[in-house]
């Protein structure tokens, strides 16, 4: 029973004809199948290049480590803009945690000393609260220089593609 279902097995395989694909095929089909494979591939390689081109992420992003150099070298433009975006935001995160440790000196004594010994302790989350009410207002101005970091660095990528 075993020899009968290999038999059958191969014997399937060798009835293919060069019209459904089978071992017989043609040079020339070759060839029509080799064409289509790599207008697929290139299709495909350009829509990979597409996302990777207007990625936000740095080094990390898609490309990989070695993507965020890459990205440095093919789109000088949009990486100074990204560039400037980060040194916006960190700006802008400096000066926030300046206003608040200025503002709300007491609360983050009391933020730390209660959240030293357990993070999920309901003391520690009190804390938390209480600061971020302390700090409310630099928080909010945080949030809007954040937000136009954003706006500035979408201004300028629309300005590099302009220029490309």
């Amino acid at each position: 029973m075993r020899t009968r279902v290999r038999t059958d097995f191969y014997r399937t395989w060798e009835n293919f004809d060069s019209k459904t694909g089978g071992k017989h095929m043609t040079k020339k089909e070759n060839q029509g199948l080799i064409i289509v494979l790599v207008g697929l591939f290139m299709l495909s390689f350009s829509f990979g290049q597409a996302a990777w081109a207007n990625s936000d992420r740095g080094g990390g992003g898609r490309g990989g480590l070695s993507g965020g150099v890459l990205q440095q070298l093919v789109f000088p433009c949009q990486t100074e803009c990204r560039d400037s975006a980060r040194d916006c935001v960190d700006t802008a995160e400096s000066e926030g945690v300046t206003c608040i440790q200025s503002a709300c000196a007491t609360q983050v004594k009391a933020a730390q000393t209660a959240c030293a010994a357990d993070r999920t302790a309901q003391a520690c989350k009190d804390a938390v609260s209480a600061l971020r009410t302390c700090g409310d207002s630099c928080l909010t101005t945080f949030q809007s220089a954040t937000t136009a970091c954003r706006d500035t660095e979408q201004s300028c990528r629309a300005a590099c593609d302009v220029a490309q």
